[in-house]
C-alpha cells in the first residue's frame, strides 16, 4: 500500500512545490512592479506639469480611445469635446497610501481675446489611494450656447494642488453653421 501512494504523495508535494514556487516569483514580480512604479512617481515630481493628446473630439470612450476630429471645426449649437492626459502632476507618497489632486479651470475668449466665459475649478481630480495611479484622461464637455459663427479660443489652466504648480494650455477653433 505504501508503495501504492509514494508516487501519489512525491506528486501532491512536487504540485505544491510548483505552486508555491509561482505564488513567490509572482509576488517578487509584483514588488518589482511597484518598485519600478515608485521611480516613475519620482521622476514625473520632479519634472514640468502638462498635457499630451490635446484634442478636439467628436466621440470619448476611454483613456487613449477617442475620436479626434478631423478639423478643429464644431458646428454651431453642439458642444465642445476636448480630451487630453495630464503628465507629470504631484505625487504624494505617505504611509503606503499615494495621494494626488487636480483642478482645472476653463476660459473661453474670441479670436481678437476677449473672454466670454472664465470659471475656477471646473474640473476636479482628487485621489488617495492604495496603488499608485499612473495615467489619467480628463474631457471638457463643453456647451457653446448661442455663440455666433467665428473664430475662438478654449484655455484650459490645470493647478497641482499638492504641488502648487499650474499649467496652462489653448486650442483655437471654428465655430461653423
Amino acid at each position: 500500500m505504501t508503495k501504492k501512494l509514494y508516487p501519489v504523495l512525491v506528486g501532491v508535494f512536487l504540485f505544491f512545490g510548483v505552486v508555491f514556487a509561482m505564488n513567490t516569483s509572482q509576488a517578487g514580480d509584483a514588488e518589482d512592479i511597484l518598485k519600478l512604479k515608485n521611480e516613475i512617481i519620482q521622476k514625473q515630481n520632479k519634472s514640468t506639469l502638462g498635457v499630451q493628446e490635446f484634442l478636439l473630439c467628436s466621440k470619448v470612450l476611454n483613456y487613449a480611445s477617442f475620436y479626434p476630429l478631423p478639423e478643429d471645426k464644431i458646428q454651431r449649437g453642439t458642444k465642445l469635446l476636448l480630451y487630453y492626459e495630464p503628465i507629470n502632476w504631484f505625487t504624494s507618497v505617505r504611509d503606503g497610501r499615494y495621494e494626488f489632486y487636480i483642478t482645472q479651470d476653463v476660459i473661453l475668449e474670441t479670436a481678437d481675446g476677449e473672454e466670454l466665459f472664465n470659471r475656477e475649478s471646473l474640473l476636479s481630480m482628487h485621489y488617495n489611494t492604495g496603488k499608485p495611479v499612473l495615467d489619467i484622461y480628463m474631457t471638457n464637455d463643453f456647451g457653446l450656447g448661442d455663440l455666433p459663427a467665428g473664430k475662438y479660443r478654449y484655455i484650459i489652466v490645470l493647478h497641482d494642488q499638492v504641488s502648487g504648480k499650474e499649467f496652462r494650455k489653448g486650442i483655437d477653433f471654428e465655430l461653423v453653421e
